[in-house]
C-alpha cells in the first residue's frame, strides 16, 4: 500500500469512535478475500465492532482500495458508497433501496478518463441501510478496480474463453447462456428480480447464504410480491400456486442436505416456477443441476472454482431448453472486471485435480470426526458424484462459548474465518459469523447450533489436518 492510501486508511480510521481498527492477516494476498481470526473472541469483537480488521470479505469490509476511492469523492455530511458500474449503482438504488433510504440518497457517476464507476451518496443517518443493500446485492467496486482507479490505468485485455472454460466444467450448459457477475450475489440478486413475478413470491428449500435470505426477506417488503415461504424441512415440500421462484443450495449451506431434486423440479415446473440452484458447494464437479432439468445454476466463482481466495465473481447459466430465461436476467450492469476474468482463467486451470484432492481429503476427515468424543454430530452431503465435496460441518459436544472458545483457539488450522473452497483447510464458526444477532429461537427454526463448526477441507496431507483438528478436541478433553 502506497504512503498516501495509508494516510487515507488512518484519516478514516481516526474518525471511526470507541472502534479499533487493526491490520489482519489475510488469505490471498493484496486482494485477499479473507481475514483470519486466530481467536473466537476475534470474532466477537467484530461483530460487536468493538475491533475490526481493515481488510476482510470484500463485501462486508471494503478493501483499502475501495476506501481510498471512496476517500477521493468524500462530502461533508454523507457517506459515499463506490459501485462497480453507474448502471449498478442506479439499478439497486432504485430497484433494492427503501423509500426512505433512496430519498435520501443520490447517484453520481465516477469517472477519472478510464474506467467508469458508480457512486452513491447517502445521508449519514441512512447510510447503514445503503450500505446493508449494496452487500446483499454485491455490487460494491472491487479492489482490483479500485486499484485501477487509484493509478489512472486501464485494465488489461480481457480473456474470452472463460464463459467456454466454465461451461465446459458445468455439465449441459451453454457458452452463449453463461454469463459472468461481479459476485455469486450479484448473480442470486440479478437471478431473483428478472424472475419473480408481480403479486406472487418463492420458496427458499432448506438453509441458504445468510445474504441470499435476506434478499428473499427483503424484497416482498419493498414491491409488490408475496412474503417469501422459508422451508426448513428438506425432505417435504408442497409448492403452493402463488410461487413463481423456488431457489435452494444444493448442497444446503451449511447443514449440507441434498434435496430430492428431480421431485423438486417436477412440482415446480406444473406450477410454472423457475427452479434456480446455487450449486457453489458441490462445485460442477460433485453434482450436475441440469441433469434435473432446473432452470438456472449459479456459482460464487470466488469459492473453490478459483480456489485461490485471490477472486470475486459468480457465475450464471441459464438451461439451454429455456433459454427465454436469459432475456428476463438483467447482465450488463453487473458484469465481471476484466481483471477479475483474467485471474479466474488462471485459477481455473487447477480446478479438477485441486478440488478431487479436497474431496478425497474430506471424506478422511469425516472419518476422524465421527469417531471423535468431543464431536456431537457431523453434517457432511450423500447423493452427490465424484465422492461427497469438500465442506463438512459439525456440533461440539457442548454447545456453548465456553467449548468453543477452548476448541477453536486451540485448534492449529493456520486458516480461521469467513468463506470456502480455498485450496488450504479453513475452519469457520459459521453460525457465530453468519447468524450473530439472531436469537436462539431463530437458529432453532434453522437447525443450527450456536456454535456449529463449518470446515473447508483443502488439498494438504490428511493427517496434518488430523492433526490440527486433534489439538483443538486435546484441549476440550483437558478442561
Amino acid at each position: 500500500m502506497s504512503n498516501q492510501l495509508q494516510n487515507i486508511v488512518a484519516k478514516i480510521h481516526n474518525t471511526m469512535k470507541n472502534k479499533e481498527i487493526y491490520k489482519a492477516e489475510m488469505v490471498g494476498g493484496t486482494h485477499g478475500l479473507t481475514c483470519i481470526f486466530p481467536r473466537l473472541r476475534d470474532i466477537v469483537n467484530y461483530e460487536e465492532q468493538r475491533r475490526v480488521p481493515e481488510q476482510g470479505y470484500p463485501r462486508f469490509i471494503p478493501h483499502p482500495f475501495v476506501v481510498a476511492v471512496q476517500e477521493k469523492h468524500r462530502k461533508e455530511g454523507y457517506e459515499v458508497i463506490a459501485i462497480q458500474s453507474p448502471e449498478a449503482a442506479s439499478f439497486v438504488h432504485s430497484n433494492y433501496f427503501d423509500t426512505q433510504t433512496r430519498e435520501h440518497s443520490e447517484i453520481k457517476l465516477g469517472n477519472n478518463g478510464k474506467e467508469r464507476y458508480g457512486l452513491i451518496y447517502v445521508n449519514n443517518e441512512y447510510a447503514k441501510s445503503a450500505r446493508d443493500s449494496v452487500t446483499n446485492a454485491g455490487v460494491i467496486l472491487n479492489s482490483r478496480k479500485a486499484q485501477r482507479i487509484l493509478e489512472n490505468r486501464f485494465p488489461e485485455e480481457k480473456t474470452d474463453e472463460l464463459a467456454t472454460q466454465l461451461s465446459q466444467l458445468e455439465k449441459g450448459s451453454d457458452p452463449e447462456l453463461t454469463f459472468l457477475y461481479t459476485s455469486g450475489m450479484a448473480a442470486i440478486f440479478s437471478a431473483i428480480d428478472g424472475c419473480m413475478k408481480k403479486g406472487t413470491g418463492a420458496l427458499v428449500i432448506g438453509n441458504t447464504y445468510v445474504d441470499t435470505r435476506k434478499i428473499f426477506q427483503k424484497l416482498p417488503e419493498r414491491f409488490s410480491f408475496k412474503p417469501t415461504i422459508f422451508l426448513t424441512n428438506e425432505s417435504e415440500f408442497d409448492i403452493p400456486d402463488m410461487v413463481s421462484v423456488v431457489f435452494l443450495e444444493i448442497p444446503t449451506n451449511p447443514l449440507l442436505e441434498v434435496v430430492d431434486l428431480k421431485t423438486l423440479v417436477n412440482q415446480a415446473h406444473k406450477k410454472g416456477a423457475v427452479v434456480i440452484v446455487d450449486s457453489t458447494i458441490a462445485t460442477p464437479c460433485h453434482f450436475s443441476p441440469f441433469d434435473f432439468d432446473v432452470d438456472i445454476i449459479i456459482h460464487s466463482t470466488s469459492k473453490a472454482l478459483s480456489g485461490k481466495n485471490d477472486h470475486i465473481g459468480g457465475v450464471l447459466f441459464v438451461n439451454p431448453q429455456n433459454p427465454e430465461l436469459a432475456k428476463k436476467i438483467l447482465h450488463f450492469p453487473f458484469e465481471m472486471d476484466d481483471d477479475e476474468r483474467i485471474v479466474l482463467s488462471e485459477n481455473l486451470r487447477s480446478f479438477p485435480e485441486r478440488i478431487k484432492k479436497m474431496a478425497e481429503n474430506a471424506e478422511k476427515i469425516v472419518e476422524y470426526l465421527m469417531s471423535n468424543s468431543s464431536v456431537a454430530k457431523v453434517y457432511y452431503p450423500t447423493g452427490l458424484k465424484h465422492g461427497n465435496g469438500h465442506v463438512v460441518s459439525f456440533e461440539l459436544i457442548n454447545d456453548s462459548f465456553e467449548t468453543a472458545e477452548v476448541f477453536y483457539d486451540n485448534c492449529t488450522i493456520p486458516i480461521k474465518g469467513p468463506s470456502m473452497g480455498f485450496e488450504k483447510t479453513m475452519l469457520m464458526p459459521y453460525s457465530l459469523i453468519t447468524h450473530y444477532h439472531d436469537n436462539n429461537v431463530t437458529l432453532a427454526e434453522m437447525g443450527l447450533k450456536r456454535y456449529l463448526m463449518r470446515l473447508s477441507v483443502g488439498t494438504e496431507d490428511q493427517d496434518a489436518i488430523i492433526r490440527d483438528l486433534a489439538s483443538g478436541f486435546s484441549a476440550i478433553s483437558a478442561q
